[in-house]
């Protein structure tokens, strides 16, 4: 069934041979992309390697001094309060709560 989309059938010419000049560069020049591609993937990968290491490192770091700043804040904290709520301060608060 034809409807009025439908087009004629194209006549194609016969393919062109390409030079092996051409073919020779265009397998040479994929294989070099390849080549290049997995070089600087090993490159990226070590480099990416190097920085997770490193940022575990800092991580400890980090999370060290997080932890002495919730220290801190906790006794600024306290400190406000027994003076908000008239409290006396015990006599193990440095203990409790170190500077």
């Amino acid at each position: 069934m034809a409807t009025k989309w439908d087009l004629p059938a194209l006549e194609l010419k016969a393919p062109v041979k390409v030079s092996p000049l051409i073919r020779f560069c265009r397998w040479s020049l994929l294989i070099t992309g390849i080549a290049y591609g997995l070089q600087h993937n090993r490159t990226l990968t070590k480099r990416e390697k190097e920085h997770r290491i490193q940022l575990r490192q800092k991580k400890i770091i980090w999370d060290e001094e997080q932890r002495l700043n919730k220290l801190k804040e906790n006794r600024v904290g306290m400190l406000y309060l027994a003076k908000a709520t008239n409290t006396k301060i015990p006599d193990n608060f440095d203990q409790m709560y170190p500077k």
